[in-house]
């Protein structure tokens, strides 16, 4: 026979998962906007560095356009 311990364990052990998924849920959520800025950022700063990937890559391909410039 099972002593009210015993019955008791499989659902507080369900309870601490399911409030350990919420806790995860919360933190992810807490951290969406940081992530968000950063993607953001990272894309601008790819952006630009494009930019002076193509000027570089015009510049190899048409040197005389560039003559004299630096």
């Amino acid at each position: 026979m099972l002593t009210d311990c015993e019955r008791l364990l499989p659902k507080m052990q369900v309870l601490k998962f399911i409030c350990r998924t919420m806790v995860r849920l919360l933190k992810a959520l807490l951290r969406l906007p940081h992530s968000v800025a950063f993607v953001l950022q990272q894309r601008r700063d790819r952006s630009a560095l494009d930019v002076l990937e193509a000027e570089r890559l015009d510049r190899i391909r048409h040197p005389a356009k560039y003559l004299g410039k630096w």
